[in-house]
């Protein structure tokens, strides 16, 4: 069950990797389908309805610790870069500032909650979901403002151009993807638990 997970994991990772040092999610110039947004989308919409409908996926979950899906989103942190690049006038504020922020609060919750989780504290569960919750709506602010951007919908202060290019660029085309997944497999797992306990 790993392995039918990690080949078609690592195996996005390299034609994502492949694409961004080709400068594929690179903003058109003249219009067109911009990439960015179907590098987002498109791996949580193909790989979220087989890992939810999978019988497999389901058992593997009931065997792990509800709190390893959580501490795994400790890497969010690293979304502080966004803060950096838009000091240095590679990202406007306007998306900068709540992407970056809001990604590092995640990730510095990201312990915490494992740790109740793990401790079983009372409403653990509940401020788990929560935390997922908070983590999946930081994403949907920080693609819309991304995508607004990006697009020129909004005028902001400067181009994105980072976002485009590598390495910048694995983030919203990998790491949010995966992140996503996590979040919503965490939500799944703990429901599930929830429902075992009260039966």
């Amino acid at each position: 069950m790993w392995l039918a997970i990690a080949i078609p994991f690592t195996a996005w990772l390299v034609i994502v990797w492949w694409l961004a040092l080709d400068g594929a999610f690179r903003p058109r110039r003249g219009g067109g389908v911009p990439a960015l947004p179907i590098a987002i989308f498109l791996p949580v919409l193909v790989a979220l309805p087989l890992l939810l409908g999978s019988k497999k996926v389901a058992t593997l979950l009931d065997a792990t610790p509800a709190s390893w899906l959580i501490g795994l989103q400790v890497c969010r942190v690293f979304g502080g870069i966004f803060l950096v690049l838009s000091s240095g006038g590679s990202l406007s504020a306007i998306f900068a500032l709540p992407a970056g922020v809001g990604d590092m609060l995640v990730g510095l919750l990201a312990l915490p909650v494992a740790y109740l989780v793990h401790a079983g504290t009372p409403r653990a569960r509940r401020i788990a979901i929560s935390w997922n919750v908070l983590g999946l709506l930081d994403f949907a602010i920080a693609i819309g403002m991304g995508v607004l951007t990006t697009q020129q919908i909004i005028i902001a202060d400067r181009p994105n151009t980072a976002l485009g290019t590598f390495p910048t660029v694995m983030i919203p085309t990998f790491a949010v993807p995966s992140s996503i997944c996590l979040h919503a497999l965490s939500i799944w797992q703990l429901v599930r638990t929830g429902r075992r306990s009260r039966g």
